[in-house]
């Protein structure tokens, strides 16, 4: 049997348990080598593993379904094997074999790069990749040229590769003429994955993106309805032309005797918010009131009670966050999003320097990931002794902070505030136990390889919010 399986974006707490189950009982695996490295920590020492290189689909399915006919094959696909993946050519190839063959879908890089984005896909939006490998740049023209005059969201696939670079110019010359200069457009790169970046920017200034797109890049170009609210790029479905946001309420007689949507949505919040106090308070662990706040963030935001079990408190930390935000220092974060997610009370404090062209060298001369880089670039400008560090992301960025507050002994570079959540399962855990080891740092971690972006988002607002009660 084969299973043509999309992987989604990358990063294995986003790949479905189906795709999971199909991986882990697979004889044998195939894909490229991009691909087969992201899902290594699922791939059973029991199966052999096929590695493809790009251009070579169609043996590789060839031999997928030749193997398929009596054992269990997994094809390995990016994002969702049906969307420019590999489910369409698997299904050409086997049609007439008799191989039994089933399309496991994934995430694909629309969807992820739209929910680090916002909601710019909300309402009508289209796909369409640059690539023309097998299709003419004429066809993707005259695609473009209609898309650009419809006003819908339009999400752009493969906008630029080495070998690649004018479809790209072109894409955005077409769209010059038919949208307004102004329009929001979302740019991800490596999205949910290691040294993932997000922008949002308008139309006229995309070139001066250009220099970081390539093939791992997402590009949401809105439409009229789109707009940038609160650092989130939005695609409206229309609810502000029916609904006063003020009282939820419209011209339906039923929808104002029932309150309205925006109330009952306010019922819902307070209502969670009332479910996770109690959770937190029958939790038997001893945390301080304002450690209990803090728990309860991060149980909000992942909607899981089981991570009060993870999370560790060490020195006093909210405490000492308390006094960092009342004191105004600088937070620095490993990459844009986790900076994105802090409170608007505090944002013009925050500081990240992943996209740094400076962090860029010093990642290509040390040979350091980007998020590791743009820790180091903050400690050469001062930003991180005495101050706060939210690592959501990067366990590199965890490495490097305890290189840097190690390296010179009592006189390192020791920041006020640690939180650590990157997630993974690699080096992850190994990395924040690391932080919990380094003397008398103040520091909140969760252990093991869960937590990610909205759990540092979460812990590092609840002191925010406390702080400035």
């Amino acid at each position: 049997m084969i299973s043509v399986v999309g992987i989604g974006p990358g990063s294995l707490d986003l790949l479905t348990e189906r795709a999971r189950a199909r991986i882990s009982s697979a004889d044998i695996i195939m894909g490229n080598v991009r691909y087969i490295e992201l899902i290594k920590d699922v791939i059973p020492a029991s199966a052999e593993v096929v590695i493809g290189r790009m251009g070579t689909e169609v043996e590789r399915a060839k031999k997928a379904v030749e193997l398929g006919q009596y054992k269990d094959v997994v094809l390995v696909s990016g994002g969702d094997a049906g969307i420019y993946g590999m489910a369409g050519l698997a299904i050409e190839v086997a049609a007439d074999s008799g191989t039994k063959l089933e399309i496991v879908p994934g995430i694909t890089a629309a969807s992820s790069s739209a929910a680090l984005l916002g909601a710019p896909i909300s309402n009508d939006f289209a796909v369409v990749s640059l690539s023309d490998l097998l299709v003419p740049w004429s066809e993707i023209e005259r695609k473009l040229e209609g898309l650009a005059k419809m006003d819908i969201a339009v999400v752009v696939y493969n906008p630029k590769s080495k070998n690649r670079t004018v479809q790209l110019e072109n894409t955005h010359g077409i769209f010059m003429q038919f949208r307004d200069r102004k329009t929001i457009v979302g740019i991800v790169r490596n999205a949910e994955r290691e040294g993932c970046e997000i922008e949002i920017t308008t139309l006229e200034d995309l070139p001066a993106f250009y220099h970081r797109i390539d093939m791992s890049t997402t590009i949401i170009i809105g439409c009229s309805g789109t707009k940038n609210l609160g650092a989130r790029m939005v695609t409206r479905r229309g609810y502000e032309t029916k609904y006063d946001y003020e009282t939820g309420k419209n011209g339906n007689a039923d929808d104002i005797a029932a309150g309205g949507y925006v109330e009952a949505g306010n019922r819902v919040w307070e209502l969670s918010k009332a479910i996770v106090r109690d959770i937190v308070s029958k939790y038997p662990g001893s945390l301080s009131d304002t450690e209990k706040r803090v728990a309860g963030r991060v149980v909000f935001a992942n909607a899981d009670p089981s991570f009060l079990d993870l999370l560790v408190f060490k020195h006093h930390p909210v405490e000492k966050g308390i006094q960092c935000i009342k004191e105004g220092k600088t937070i620095v974060t490993d990459i844009e999003m986790v900076k994105a997610g802090i409170s608007k009370k505090y944002r013009k404090k925050v500081d990240c320097f992943v996209n740094a062209p400076k962090s860029m060298e010093i990642a290509k001369r040390e040979g350091l990931t980007r998020t590791a880089a743009g820790i180091r670039l903050a400690k050469e400008k001062g930003l991180i002794q005495g101050n706060v560090v939210v690592i959501g992301n990067a366990p590199s960025a965890c490495q490097e902070i305890c290189a840097l507050a190690v390296e010179e002994g009592d006189a390192g570079v020791k920041p006020a505030l640690i939180v650590a959540t990157p997630v993974g399962f690699v080096n992850a855990a190994e990395m924040k136990e690391k932080i919990l080891s380094m003397g008398n740092i103040p520091c909140i971690v969760i252990r093991g390889p869960r937590g990610g972006t909205p759990s540092a988002v979460a812990i590092i607002n609840a002191i925010i919010e406390i702080a400035c009660q």
